[in-house]
């Protein structure tokens, strides 16, 4: 059966964002990364996944998706 929207036809709609950040070894961080994640969260974006790229066991990137509601 299909569902109800009870009385409103109004849908959210979303942008999705994928940022892919180089990996430097567990404990270094690049300032410019934590800069550029902090303005898409000062931006309404909501971080919905994070995955690692590997290569021969070592991590080599991370990939970043986003997602914030359309104004």
């Amino acid at each position: 059966p299909p569902l109800e929207t009870r009385g409103t036809d109004i849908m959210n709609k979303y942008e999705y964002k994928t940022i892919k950040i180089e990996s430097k070894g567990f404990f270094n961080t690049n300032i410019q990364n934590d800069k550029r994640l902090n303005e898409l969260g000062e931006s309404g974006c909501k971080l919905i996944t994070a995955v690692a790229e590997q290569f021969k066991g070592d991590t080599t990137a991370f990939y970043y998706t986003f997602m914030r509601e359309k104004q």
